[in-house]
């Protein structure tokens, strides 16, 4: 037997202590982790357990209320609420959403409880958000758009408001980038 197919035994020892140490000192440092954080729920998820539908990236997509369509760059509209004021047109508020807005849709004779709540959810937070009367005779009490997506919602109470919060900070600035 050659040399240099022999190792020696002070090597192999100290070889078995460190391997053995790797398991034992990770499971120390493991005994200081803090739990991870879940991760939020998908969007979907968000919805469902509000009652509301989420439709959102299809090829094609035709929605009621629209996601998508033809843009004039000469007609636009502010971000806000249009609760009590004259309400933007169709064509700036298709504008809004390729630039990157989320729109707060309701419709056309809602609650005055429900409708106080969905301005209340938008002027806390009005930053690339639209709230408005629905002008293509939505089906849905309320819903938020963005581009290529849409939240329809059957009434506005808690947990759909927590919906349209969450639909807002995760779609808002989500666009065409032009």
């Amino acid at each position: 037997s050659s040399a240099l197919g022999r190792v020696p035994v002070p090597i192999v020892l100290v070889l078995l202590v460190l391997l053995s140490l790797g398991p034992v000192a990770w499971f120390w440092g493991r005994a200081d982790a803090k739990p991870r954080p879940r991760p939020a729920s998908a969007l979907a998820q968000v919805a469902a357990r509000a009652g509301c539908r989420l439709n959102e990236f299809h090829e094609g997509m035709h929605t009621n209320p629209p996601v998508t369509g033809r843009v004039s760059e000469r007609v636009w509209t502010a971000d806000g609420s249009y609760v009590g004021k004259p309400q933007p047109r169709l064509e700036a508020t298709i504008h809004a959403l390729f630039h990157g807005r989320v729109l707060f849709q309701y419709r056309p004779g809602l609650a005055e409880r429900e409708l106080g709540a969905l301005d209340r959810l938008t002027r806390a937070d009005p930053d690339r958000v639209l709230l408005f009367e629905n002008q293509t005779g939505m089906k849905a009490a309320v819903a938020a758009t963005a581009y290529l997506s849409v939240m329809t919602c059957p009434h506005v109470d808690q947990p759909t408001l927590a919906a349209l919060d969450a639909f807002r900070q995760r779609r808002r600035a989500f666009d065409q980038s032009f």
